[in-house]
């Protein structure tokens, strides 16, 4: 008996070390030697990807987050998650240091001329005192390391140390009032809100809009909201009504002392207690912030079951058909489900559909007509006529003053109806979480949000225009440089008009005496008055889908963040929020994929990320943001597929997925990837 039970014990001992053996024999042949003939019964190749998935909203991810560890930029004081090593906002880095020289500043007087660059932040008032400050400035550089002073900030820093001059407090009185909490160019220091407003009866004149400044020589612009009642959703899709109806607003130029702080862009009033909620979800940090807006985003969502539309769209008439059908909604239909077809191609629309028509739209309706292109490292074409890049420094996009003349439609659609699509497109984008590359200017943003406007802003706009503006301010002899109060525009090709600033402004002159005044009429036509038209249209198409209240705890870059979303694609955050499957696990094919996606160009690092989701930008909360059309998350997945000679990675952009054929060497795989961003990232011909 002894004898059996001994050889019973080396006969399981046996058994266990053969096992142990096989399991490594396996895990090698997996790793190193690992061309299968054919895939095996995996759960999840069996599954729809989406069921897979946490079944969490975005929403939900920001209550993840809310407790993680925050660290403040020095530059523009947005509130970072701890594991991100610059800020989501102007890109500066952690261990940077800010630093703003006071010591040279002098206070204005009326008798003397001061300037302070908004590049700077510094009051100025002499040559000495400039050059005592470009002295304390190389003595800062010399002594600490990461040192970032305000000469140094670029573009995209200073838009971002902008976003917290103007800020919503209580008064004495416990009134929300707008707070400016500093101050560049102090020679003319006039703040006015955009505002859309109820016309006023045609026996009564406009009221002025430019407080005691002589009045700007104009006809009150009204905008149209356009819709149609619709008996069915199949009946959104048919061809827009062109006449307008009787709700129509007037856009107006509110000086800032005489407009309360809680009253919203469309004009409405905000009632004390609202504010006051509104001011404190403020001051939260931004990832709270956002949650909130998501919460709120999605009560608005009319349910599938109750309303929901299907889009089928050509994608050589891409413009117009958006164009038409997002005027055609009547207001229910703005919030309900939308799934989008492309006409003659395959494709479920679990979100990527979704994703590449607001991507289409963006660079085919917002830049050409009629035909879609695809645009390499954020360069836009700007052939439709709608939007134009004026500041060359960060190629941001303001209103085409000249669209009148320069928007062109198959069937002569107004400009204006064309700028009312594109303000419903960017309120659906928020409402859908779709982020789109739609880089606008700092002062659209801000007259969006209600955002008081200032000569500072016109920097946002053309720098050196605003050189040119403080330039004028800074000099005695004004009237050596010519200047009337009158502005010349280009309508068409090639017919200059001129444009009064205010009553036979051609025939009077700028002097020192009046030079103040210039500039301020100055700064309306430059952000407001050349584009007013085009301008309420947007700002309608805007709050036509989203309440302005909801919009109201952001500032200008945070706003921006949460419409375009992440232009940088960070391949860490994309490793960690991928899903793979089990024939990839520890594999050198997976290896490999990183390594490659790792040694892209940020260019094809985004356009990979396009193939794969159908969007070349990065949700704001990362890849793990990553959704289908519903809202719910739909994580990044790589599954393995049997390697066949000449084969390429087959992308699922509904599911965002990549089908990764199991390639024999790193090589391979590299020359796969390669060759696959070479091709039209655009159309679904699977799934």
């Amino acid at each position: 008996m002894p004898t059996d039970l001994t050889n019973v014990k080396y006969v399981a001992i046996a058994i266990a070390i053969a096992v142990v053996l096989l399991a490594v024999a396996n895990w090698a042949y997996y790793k190193y030697y690992f061309v299968p003939t054919q895939v095996g019964n995996d759960s999840l190749f069996n599954r729809q990807f989406l069921s897979f998935m946490p079944g969490l909203k975005r929403q939900d991810l920001e209550e993840y987050q809310l407790d993680e560890e925050l660290w403040s930029c020095s530059v523009c004081d947005f509130q970072n998650l701890h594991l991100k090593p610059v800020c989501l906002l102007c890109g500066t880095r952690r261990d940077t240091r800010f630093i703003e020289i006071h010591g040279v500043s002098t206070p204005a007087k009326p008798a003397t001329v001061v300037r302070s660059s908004s590049s700077n932040y510094l009051q100025v008032t002499s040559t000495r005192a400039s050059s005592l400050h470009a002295t304390a400035s190389r003595i800062y550089s010399m002594a600490f390391e990461n040192v970032v002073l305000p000469e140094d900030l670029n573009a995209q820093q200073r838009s971002a140390r902008m976003r917290k001059q103007w800020v919503r407090l209580h008064d004495v009185h416990g009134v929300v009032r707008w707070t400016r909490r500093f101050l560049d160019a102090a020679q003319v220091p006039d703040a006015h809100v955009i505002q859309m407003n109820t016309p006023p009866l045609p026996s009564t004149p406009p009221p002025s809009s430019s407080g005691n400044l002589s009045p700007v020589v104009e006809s009150p612009r009204t905008t149209h909201q356009s819709s149609i009642d619709c008996a069915s959703p199949n009946d959104l899709l048919q061809k827009l009504h062109q006449a307008p109806t009787e709700d129509c607003h007037v856009i107006m130029w509110q000086p800032l002392d005489t407009t309360p702080a809680n009253v919203t862009v469309l004009g409405s009033v905000v009632p004390p207690a609202t504010a006051s909620s509104l001011l404190e979800i403020s001051k939260l940090p931004f990832y709270m912030k956002y949650a909130w807006f998501l919460h709120q985003v999605h009560d608005l969502v009319v349910p599938y079951d109750e309303l929901h539309i299907k889009v089928k769209v050509m994608r050589d008439a891409i413009v117009q058909e958006a164009v038409e059908n997002l005027l055609s909604y009547p207001p229910r239909a703005l919030c309900a489900i939308v799934r989008y077809e492309f006409t003659g191609e395959s494709a479920q629309d679990a979100g990527a559909v979704q994703r590449e028509w607001c991507f289409l739209c963006y660079i085919s309706g917002i830049i050409t007509l009629g035909r879609y292109m695809l645009v390499s490292e954020g360069l836009l074409v700007e052939a439709n006529g709608l939007f134009v890049v004026l500041n060359r420094e960060d190629n941001s996009y303001f209103i085409n003053p000249n669209s009148s003349h320069a928007w062109r439609h198959p069937n002569h659609m107004d400009h204006l109806k064309a700028f009312h699509a594109v303000g419903r497109f960017l309120g659906r984008s928020l409402l859908d979480g779709q982020v789109i590359p739609m880089h606008l200017s700092p002062v659209l943003l801000k007259a969006i949000l209600g955002v008081p406007l200032t000569l500072d802003d016109v920097e946002g706009l053309d720098r050196t225009v605003h050189k040119g503006l403080l330039y004028l301010l800074d000099h005695d002899n004004a009237q050596d440089l010519a200047l009337t109060f009158s502005v010349s525009e280009t309508h068409g090709h090639n017919t200059v008009v001129e444009v009064e600033l205010v009553e036979n402004g051609h025939l009077r002159a700028v002097t020192d005496a009046n030079k103040a005044e210039y500039v301020r009429l100055m700064v309306r036509y430059l952000v407001f008055g050349r584009v007013e038209a085009q301008l309420s249209a947007l700002l309608q198409g805007v709050y036509d889908v989203v309440p302005p209240e909801l919009l109201m705890p952001f500032d200008h870059k945070e706003f921006e963040l949460i419409l375009c979303g992440l232009a940088e694609v960070d391949v860490a955050d994309w490793k960690a929020n991928t899903v793979t499957s089990s024939n990839l696990d520890n594999s050198s094919p997976l290896q490999w994929f990183w390594e490659v996606v790792e040694a892209m160009s940020p260019v094809d690092r985004s356009r990979l990320l396009q193939f794969a989701t159908g969007s070349s930008r990065v949700p704001v909360q990362g890849f793990k943001g990553l959704t289908s059309y519903d809202g719910e998350i739909c994580r990044f997945t790589l599954k393995g597929v049997p390697y066949e000679g000449g084969a390429y990675p087959a992308t699922h952009a509904c599911y965002n997925r990549i089908d990764l054929p199991l390639y024999p060497t790193k090589d391979m795989m590299k020359e796969a990837l390669t060759m696959l961003l070479l091709s039209d990232p655009t159309g679904f011909t699977i799934e």
